[in-house]
């Protein structure tokens, strides 16, 4: 009788050890932790008004324009999954045919140099190099872009009659960097734009204030300045590129050694798309 009953006791623990073996079985919480996770990643697309906030993963199927009057918070530590399309447009306006993310309210990207919010391409047979449009502010509220890391945009930030505080990001592989028009005036402080097309671009009357910035690895201007815009540049760091500075205005101060090791430190332009004229 002892030794039936030892035998139904070592069957028991037997069968608990097992059950709990595979309750805690690393592969499949793993497989159940990514099947939850893609239930409930939340997308976003079309037009928002009011208070919006994105935090943990999200993704943008398509473009995404926050209206006047409403705000876009992005936490620290975001990932911003984008998803690329070719002839998408948020109704009623939008600036691009491709995937963006449109502001006529207010943006607010709280990333941290620990912390960055990311921009994460999602990517298909189809996805081109250039494969979404970017972040563009279109007479924004005052808004700001603080550490992120984005990569492979048409623009990574167009300012249009929008300031906004640009700090601590990393742009890379992208057709532009920055781009600011229309009188926009934006902080652009402390981030590094890496190997695309141009740097930094001041058009129309804008006037932004560029500190301790690295631009490097351009295929054509790190910065260029037109005729009606007079940016404010100190210690930013210039050099890998084609050309360093392109510049209209002859009497727009710069520290000569920050501009180094270009193909062509600086380019004095002439009139409006004509180089070299006085």
């Amino acid at each position: 009788m002892d030794m039936m009953l030892t035998r139904w006791k070592i069957m028991f623990i037997s069968v608990a050890i097992n059950l709990a073996a595979i309750s805690l079985s690393p592969s499949l919480y793993a497989s159940d932790m990514e099947l939850q996770a893609s239930v409930t990643v939340p997308e976003y697309q079309g037009a928002y008004s009011g208070e919006l906030l994105w935090e943990g993963i999200v993704t943008m199927a398509g473009d995404v324009l926050i209206l006047e009057g409403g705000t876009l918070t992005v936490r620290a530590g975001t990932q911003i999954n984008i998803v690329p399309a070719e002839g998408t447009k948020i109704d009623p306006e939008y600036l691009s045919s491709q995937t963006e993310l449109l502001i006529r309210g207010k943006l607010d990207i709280q990333g941290t140099p620990d912390l960055p919010v990311r921009f994460v391409i999602v990517e298909t047979s189809a996805t081109e190099e250039i494969a979404w449009s970017g972040i563009a502010l279109d007479k924004a509220a005052e808004s700001r872009i603080r550490y992120v890391e984005l990569e492979r945009a048409d623009i990574a930030v167009r300012c249009v009659t929008s300031s906004p505080e640009i700090k601590g990001n990393r742009i890379a592989n992208c057709r532009y960097g920055i781009v600011a028009q229309q009188k926009s005036h934006p902080k652009i402080l402390e981030n590094i734009l890496l190997d695309g097309e141009g740097g930094i671009f001041c058009w129309r009357g804008s006037n932004p204030y560029l500190l301790n910035n690295q631009i490097t690895g351009h295929d054509e201007e790190a910065v260029f300045v037109d005729e009606t815009s007079r940016p404010w540049l100190e210690h930013n760091m210039i050099s890998g590129n084609t050309i360093g500075l392109a510049l209209y205005p002859r009497d727009l101060p710069f520290d000569p050694e920050s501009v180094t090791d270009n193909s062509e430190n600086v380019r004095w332009l002439g009139r409006q798309g004509q180089v070299g004229v006085e």
